[in-house]
């Protein structure tokens, strides 16, 4: 199964019976970093009913997902956010939609329509690419190899996202999965088999 990861971060207003929901998507790689961006969304939206979640991110080799009622009736808002997502195969990403309260209650039935519609809403029209499973690895060579290296990795669509480098060239690198036979050899070739690799 291919996923779909969004490009940015996007918003979406849906009304249901004088009760306004927000729902937001952000891109993100890691679980911390979406709760951080969560007690962000608290703050901002301190006067509103309800701040209801999901998110699925990949960390490692596993799918996490999680998804939150926030005080709405269990299964109502969380679960519905979460299943929207699945079903557009969403993943690094999370999902939360802000209730305020309009007056009037919608009952279980029509909280679930309502958060999963919300969500559904915002998936559609959000901008979405192809997610692909990238791995990490720790480089190193002499530093005579620093351009021609960086040339080549990029080259493979690979990412510097660490330089230590002192005496020595010393980079974390992201490569998409499945390219490891090709990083291998190039930085065999291009070192001259002075450069070293390990997976993180």
């Amino acid at each position: 199964m291919s996923f779909v990861v969004p490009i940015r971060a996007q918003t979406h207003t849906f009304k249901e019976q004088q009760s306004k929901f927000i729902s937001i998507i952000f891109p993100y790689d890691d679980v911390s970093e979406f709760k951080s961006c969560l007690s962000d969304l608290r703050k901002k939206y301190h006067d509103a009913s309800h701040v209801c979640w999901a998110y699925r991110i990949y960390t490692g080799n596993q799918l996490e997902e999680n998804s939150s009622d926030a005080g709405e009736p269990s299964g109502t808002a969380g679960l519905p956010i979460l299943n929207a997502m699945k079903q557009k195969s969403l993943v690094n990403c999370g999902l939360a939609v802000i209730r305020y309260f309009g007056g009037t209650k919608l009952g279980k039935r029509g909280l679930i329509d309502t958060y999963g519609n919300s969500a559904r809403e915002l998936i559609a029209k959000a901008s979405c690419k192809k997610w692909v499973k990238m791995e990490s690895y720790a480089v190193t060579s002499p530093m005579d190899f620093y351009g021609d290296l960086a040339q080549s990795i990029s080259r493979l669509e690979g990412k510097i996202i660490d330089d230590q480098s002192g005496e020595l060239l010393k980079w974390i690198i992201e490569l998409q999965s499945g390219n490891l036979n090709e990083l291998i050899e190039t930085i065999r070739t291009v070192t001259k088999g002075e450069g070293d690799l390990e997976k993180i």
